[in-house]
């Protein structure tokens, strides 16, 4: 979707495909993958338990996945409408009967991260074993935060493939919130090099998403010399970790509030030119037809805010 929107499908299938089938080799005795072994069996007897009660009741049960499934392909058969919302909301049922398992996923892989972020820390800032202990816990805490988030998309029935995607993106918003617990255990030239270091990689993320912003635009419309250091103080203001007061870049004008995207997007089109915004709205325009057209190919639509995936582009 753009270009990205490929490789999210190939993701949503794959892994779905993944957690269906165990692997064919043994896996080694007290090894996280025979204790995911031990969790699919225990939820194989239980659905052939569930099955065998069917049965017996002579009821089939409510609809299922395989039931929706079967809908959505005949919809694309007779060149109906079916998103990528409607695929997500298919599978929802079955993503929720698998909770289970992504529990023990998440809590095996949970621990995984936590460990390595807190080995490379610790090394970094030389931290005791205190500190190393309270410095795991919070990434723990963490993981569990972004659990829960995941699983209320999981479990709404209002939510749509893109809030999908954006409760599975792992990025530098996963460090949110340790500035005040590293403060806590540093001080001296350790507690100024990790303010330094960690203001220098925002104010490196920030002009990093407004430098690709404004090369996008500049293909798009060719903005002037004062046109670019308009854009791009904007561009930085919209940016994602953009704080006010925390960045200071040229261009950025009296106004250093910050910009969700659409009033971002309003902003870089109110420095156009008429003949300039003519052309950004039918290029973008022209890039959301593209998109619409390499879903059709396999039968879908585009899912609602489906902007949102662009991330920094427009």
């Amino acid at each position: 979707m753009k270009q990205a929107l490929g490789l999210i499908i190939g993701l949503l299938v794959g892994a779905t495909g993944a957690l269906m089938f165990s692997r064919s080799l043994p896996a080694k005795e007290d090894s996280p993958e025979e204790q995911l072994e031990i969790v699919q069996q225990d939820l194989k007897q239980a659905q052939r338990k569930i099955q065998i009660l069917q049965a017996q009741s002579g009821n089939e049960g409510p609809r299922g996945v395989k039931d929706g499934v079967r809908d959505i392909m005949q919809d694309i058969r007779e060149g109906k409408d079916v998103s990528l919302d409607d695929v997500f909301s298919t599978i929802k049922p079955w993503m929720r009967q698998m909770a289970p398992l992504f529990d023990r996923m998440r809590e095996i892989n949970q621990e995984d991260w936590a460990d390595n972020m807190t080995g490379e820390w610790s090394r970094k800032y030389d931290l005791s074993d205190s500190e190393q202990k309270q410095l795991r816990e919070w990434f723990l805490q963490k993981n569990k935060e972004k659990a829960a988030a995941f699983s209320q998309v999981v479990n709404s029935d209002t939510s749509g493939f893109v809030d999908f995607v954006q409760a599975t993106e792992y990025d530098w918003r996963d460090t949110q919130g340790i500035d005040e617990v590293m403060e806590g255990m540093l001080e001296g030239d350790e507690l100024t090099e990790f303010r330094e270091q960690r203001a220098k990689e925002g104010a490196e993320r920030v002009q990093s998403e407004a430098n690709r912003g404004l090369a996008r635009l500049d293909e798009m419309v060719e903005l002037d010399e004062a046109q670019q250091d308009q854009a791009f103080g904007i561009l930085a203001r919209g940016a994602e970790g953009y704080e006010v007061g925390a960045f200071d870049y040229d261009g950025m004008g009296a106004d250093q509030s910050a910009l969700d995207r659409q009033s971002r997007d309003a902003a870089i089109r109110n420095i156009l030119r008429p003949e300039q915004q003519a052309e950004f709205d039918a290029r973008r325009e022209a890039r959301r037809a593209e998109a619409e057209a390499e879903m059709r190919r396999v039968g879908l639509t585009l899912p609602k805010n489906w902007d949102l995936l662009e991330g920094d582009s427009f």
